[in-house]
């Protein structure tokens, strides 16, 4: 008798239920379902592991979140209040309107970044993928840049129960502040990011000299590119 096919290597963190939750972002409707419908017209589906995700508790957010955010988004949430007075306090406005639903949103957010990392630990597979999840700006008491909750941070958190020591690699468009200030005083996780620099371009941070301080100076890396890279220079420097 043939012996049964390895597992897949690769574990997709998904259900209907947090596509639909994450299509409702208003800062990008319809996004998670696009691109779940790219995922599948490629193929890829039959080479992955489907994980329903969890929904983080608060208890998982405030391991980096400060309480008092955390209740505010909620309350915010619940109300669907966009003109609190301590809104702006909190980063809470045009870029990361405090829409209704929007704390469970977040929440969801989380929690899938977290059922990826705990797949990590149990083994389940050598790379797990949350498609709706990379949320960076996210400070631990403000939301910045359409980004309410860190959920790399939290899925970094999350790793280190297990890890010594865990390596970020940030490839958006945008330097990954959240997560380099969440650990920049730490040699325990190294975050390097490569991203567009430029005057005035969003979040105007990640600086060739930005090393990180104290205990983690020298485990902030940064890359910072200009407008009309090559793909040639770009994978030089990613190699």
């Amino acid at each position: 008798m043939a012996a049964p096919p390895p597992p897949p290597r690769v574990c997709y963190v998904y259900s209907a239920e947090y596509v639909a939750r994450c299509d409702a972002l208003c800062k990008v409707p319809q996004r998670a379902s696009m691109v779940h419908s790219l995922i599948g017209a490629y193929s890829l589906l039959e080479h992955m592991r489907v994980v329903k995700p969890k929904v983080a508790s608060m208890e998982e957010m405030a391991s980096f979140h400060t309480d008092a955010y955390l209740q505010h988004l909620q309350k915010v949430s619940e109300e669907g209040d966009d003109d609190h007075p301590e809104s702006v306090e909190y980063g809470l406005g045009y870029d990361c309107p405090a829409t209704e639903g929007i704390f469970d949103y977040a929440a969801a957010v989380g929690g899938a970044t977290i059922t990826a990392a705990q797949c990590l630990l149990d083994g389940k597979c050598q790379v797990a993928i949350n498609w709706s999840g990379g949320w960076h700006h996210a400070k631990k008491d403000e939301a910045s840049g359409f980004c309410y909750l860190n959920d790399a941070v939290l899925g970094i958190l999350h790793l280190r129960q297990k890890f010594d020591r865990v390596l970020y690699v940030d490839l958006d468009l945008h330097h990954g502040d959240g997560v380099e200030d969440a650990f920049s005083f730490t040699s325990k996780v190294m975050t390097v990011s490569l991203h567009k620099f430029s005057p005035g371009f969003f979040p105007g941070t990640g600086d060739v000299t930005d090393v990180g301080l104290g205990k983690g100076r020298y485990y902030s890396v940064n890359v910072p590119i200009q407008d009309g890279i090559q793909d040639e220079r770009y994978y030089q420097i990613w190699c």
